[in-house]
């Protein structure tokens, strides 16, 4: 792809991708971001467009789509003598996107920022101790490298898997 061509979503092959997915519901920045401080409870419009400096058209799109996709979820509240209006809070789903969140800070940190930038420490409430996120064996809770990783298909329910389906599976010799 030339630096003159871009990337058409709609030519992308049809299997499905949960990383294209993912992205396809909150892969701009302002929804990254709103997510991000809805986490951090800013919950409320107007104090979201002041933090972010995002206009008031597009913070509605995208919440009205977070909102849809099932990250976000209204709730009413009202100040003394005020009209009601509501406010977002983040549905299971969207607390689900934490460690998305703590990887792209992660990789901020080492990567983006400068040593002469402030940065956020991530500490156990209880401890005081710095973690980090980690990949974990799901059977052992044993730490996994990253470049012990590869990837398996897995076929809905019904349908075999076979090698010529998943030809990125590695098939070990026969002795």
């Amino acid at each position: 792809m030339t630096a003159v061509e871009r990337l058409d979503w709609k030519s992308l092959p049809a299997r499905p991708c949960p990383v294209a997915g993912s992205l396809d519901l909150f892969g701009d920045r302002w929804s990254i971001l709103i997510i991000r401080d809805v986490m951090n409870g800013v919950r409320r419009f107007d104090d979201l467009v002041t933090r972010l400096g995002v206009s008031r058209a597009t913070l509605s799109d995208r919440l009205r789509r977070l909102v849809a996709a099932g990250i976000l979820a209204p709730a009413p509240y009202q100040t003394d003598g005020g009209r009601s209006r509501e406010e977002y809070r983040l549905t299971e789903q969207g607390w689900q996107l934490r460690n998305v969140l703590i990887a792209l800070r992660e990789w901020g940190d080492r990567y983006v920022l400068d040593d002469s930038e402030r940065r956020l420490r991530l500490v156990d409430r209880d401890t005081g101790h710095d973690v980090r996120l980690q990949l974990v064996d799901a059977e052992t809770g044993d730490p996994v490298e990253a470049h012990r990783l590869m990837h398996v298909t897995t076929s809905p329910p019904g349908r075999a898997l076979t090698p010529a389906r998943t030809p990125h599976v590695r098939r070990r010799p026969k002795r």
